[in-house]
């Protein structure tokens, strides 16, 4: 499994996502030339804007579209952004094109990704592929953004921005190296019935509460932590990370060994207690204790699900039933933000996190019904016996 191919590309993610991560310090930039809060939160959300949108025009294309081409396309298309970034004096209309341009970019680049490494992966070792691949993203987040933050004290947004664009100029030379396997032949021309798109809906349930759970914990933590007079929120992030990159490493091979539903249902279960713990946050080990079970949840729901995903493409669609996935992975993230956001406003963080909870809790709830109606047929069995195309 350990493939050229695979390390290559998973070196690729590592700067890309790199790149990703450091620019949640935009909002400092914007804030330097200005902007508002409202100004902010609009400029930062043509991201998720893009990349549903991009998944959801090309998902039908990129299995007939080549590979490379549209991973060089993408990672040339970052080093413009930041570049344009650095070169930019003004708040403008210009930020909101950049983000939305740097959105599609990144959504194309990790359906494409990911799609490939799940078909660089044995059949019985997907998930522990995927896992494993994963692990690129979350040194990023781990790394970037600190890396990054000590940069701009040390030297400014315009030399912050040039170093930024090393990152995908990286990543542009990683892939232009790495090996591309020949794609499976691509589908066949006509639409696919309605109907063989529902066995994926069980499938992006979990998926929809991963991006819900992590965004409303990653965004909303850190004023409620200051809010009840904890000194730092920094212990969660650290606990979170080494908690998935631990699974993911140590643990990668479960979800190929045991039904995907058996991995996922106790994940989305931690999940939610991670959830209703946050609601009685008041010391820094329950702070750590909610960044264990979300990490450790995550560690083993995104590698499970998206590997049941791709085993349960339907018409050889793979590509683009990673991208309806990427696409219920944001949903989660822009509807838990903005529900969580105007619940917090309304009735204050502690309900808040509680409600969230009960809604987390209720999803996985209604996976374990669809498990229980459809068995095996989700596409979640024993190694290689997915609905694979």
């Amino acid at each position: 499994m350990y493939t050229k191919p695979f390390l290559l590309t998973s070196f690729a993610n590592f700067l890309v996502f790199s790149f990703l991560n450091v620019f949640n310090l935009l909002p400092l930039y914007i804030q330097s030339l200005g902007g508002g809060e409202a100004e902010i939160g609009r400029i930062m959300a043509c991201y998720h804007v893009a990349a549903i949108l991009c998944q959801v025009a090309a998902g039908g294309l990129l299995d007939r579209w080549p590979r490379k081409p549209i991973i060089l396309a993408a990672t040339l298309a970052l080093v413009g952004v930041a570049v344009a970034f650095a070169l930019t004096t003004r708040l403008g209309w210009h930020f909101y094109l950049l983000r939305l341009l740097q959105g599609a970019a990144l959504a194309l680049f990790g359906t494409i990704n990911l799609t490939l490494i799940a078909d660089l992966a044995p059949p019985g070792r997907r998930a522990e592929a995927v896992g494993l691949y994963g692990v690129s993203g979350l040194v990023a987040i781990a790394l970037a953004p600190a890396a990054g933050e000590q940069l701009l004290r040390a030297a400014g947004f315009s030399a912050f921005f040039w170093a930024s664009a090393l990152l995908p100029g990286c990543a542009l030379l990683v892939s232009w190296w790495t090996p591309v396997p020949s794609a499976p032949p691509a589908p066949a021309e006509g639409r696919v019935r309605f109907r063989d798109w529902l066995v994926l809906a069980p499938i992006l349930l979990p998926a929809f509460q991963y991006g819900m759970a992590n965004t409303i914990l990653f965004v909303f933590l850190p004023p409620f932590g200051r809010l009840v007079g904890l000194p730092r929120v920094g212990p969660f992030y650290a606990a979170y990370t080494a908690a998935a990159i631990l699974v993911r490493v140590a643990g990668g091979r479960i979800a190929d060994r045991l039904d995907r539903h058996k991995v996922i249902l106790p994940s989305l279960l931690g999940q939610t207690a991670g959830l209703l713990l946050a609601s009685v946050l008041d010391a820094t080990w329950l702070l750590v204790l909610v960044g264990v079970l979300n990490g450790t949840a995550q560690g083993f729901v995104f590698p499970a699900a998206s590997a049941m995903a791709f085993e349960a493409a339907p018409g050889g669609r793979r590509a683009q039933t990673m991208a309806v996935f990427n696409v219920a992975v944001l949903l989660g993230g822009v509807l838990g933000a903005t529900g969580f956001g105007w619940l917090a406003e309304s009735a204050g963080y502690r309900p808040s996190f509680a409600g969230a909870g009960l809604v987390l809790g209720l999803g996985a709830l209604g996976f374990w019904g669809a498990v229980r109606r459809t068995g095996r047929e989700l596409g979640g069995g024993q190694p290689g016996q997915g609905a694979q195309a």
